[in-house]
């Protein structure tokens, strides 16, 4: 409202203010820069915004938490327990002693939204976006998947679907050959689908003072080149379009399932049994030794199969009495 330029790297103020103060900053004539709101260093903003404005960007995925991938790669590569894992990171700094926002993917959901607005030219509700943390992650999961040819990240994912909205964040899957596996401590990493461009992705450090600190003066630097007045304007919100968020049970995915069994006859048959009546297809199954008093863990990955199906057939599975516990579900990215 004083008719100055604004550059913030607060990424929850964007997120769930952005298009009020996008609105407002074109009503003033300046400019709201937001660069450092995502990824640190990493110049995805200003690439989605200049760069890669010949395509319609199809799908965002990224590692954009540097403090959940920390210690993700710790429980991978040092088999180190969840907790174990955390204290290395607030230890080091990377991790608040509060690290709820972290952990549970409110900081994730937040850069997603902001990502999200700009890739698709929308107005994204950060409400509307589904969230999961890391802190059920165990070194079984870990282990597991890595005998399935995967490691697990926390992945945000972004794609329009025809104009309809799939926006979510969760620990996935991924298999070793995808780009993404790669990306280890607290570095980010976002993998970008243009229908022109194909395939990208961009990779750095996502936090820290340096890296934000490039991306802040960056937006100052660019102000000052393109020297906007309120005489020279130029639009903030341009082909904005009105696009709906696909509801999470519609999501289409593999999952990886670990359920805890009472080792009696005929348990295996009766799960199976459950996923083919939920038109849930089985990819693979994996059941190891006891794990005491009697009871067995059974891993299951699956082909690709809609949410509420699969949400159906746990519910259902929790009602076994051969069933002790369903310990974990994971989403799979197969490619």
């Amino acid at each position: 409202k004083n008719k100055k330029h604004v550059v913030t790297a607060n990424k929850a103020l964007i997120s769930t203010y952005g298009d009020e103060l996008l609105a407002l900053a074109e009503e003033m004539g300046v400019m709201l820069y937001f660069e450092g709101s995502v990824a640190g260093g990493i110049p995805i903003i200003h690439g989605l915004n200049e760069s890669l404005t010949a395509n319609k960007i199809e799908e965002i995925v990224g590692i954009i938490n540097g403090t959940t991938n920390y210690i993700l790669t710790k429980m991978t590569l040092e088999g180190m327990e969840f907790e174990e894992a955390l204290k290395e990171a607030q230890d080091k700094g990377y991790a608040e002693a509060d690290p709820t926002s972290d952990v549970e993917a409110y900081d994730a959901v937040y850069k997603l939204t902001v990502l999200s607005s700009i890739a698709f030219g929308t107005e994204v509700d950060v409400k509307k976006v589904y969230r999961e943390g890391i802190t059920k992650i165990s070194k079984a999961d870990i282990e597991y998947a890595k005998e399935l040819g995967y490691c697990i990240k926390l992945l945000a994912i972004g794609k329009d679907n025809d104009g309809v909205l799939e926006l979510r964040v969760h620990p996935t899957l991924i298999p070793y050959r995808h780009p993404l596996a790669n990306v280890n401590d607290a570095y980010n990493a976002i993998f970008i689908k243009g229908n022109a461009v194909g395939d990208l992705m961009l990779y750095g450090k996502g936090a820290g003072d340096m890296p934000t600190g490039s991306a802040v003066v960056s937006d100052i630097i660019s102000i000052l080149r393109y020297n906007i007045n309120s005489t020279n304007k130029v639009s903030l919100r341009s082909n904005y379009w009105d696009k709906e968020v696909a509801s999470m049970e519609k999501t289409v995915s593999e999952y990886y399932i670990r359920v805890a069994v009472r080792d009696v006859p005929g348990v295996l048959g009766d799960l199976t049994t459950v996923f083919g009546n939920n038109g849930v297809s089985l990819y693979s199954v994996i059941q190891k030794g006891k794990t005491g008093d009697d009871v067995v863990s059974v891993v299951f990955v699956t082909h690709n199969t809609q949410e509420g199906s699969v949400n159906k057939a746990i519910a259902e599975i929790k009602k076994l009495s051969s069933v002790k516990d369903v310990e974990s579900i994971i989403r799979v990215k197969s490619k």
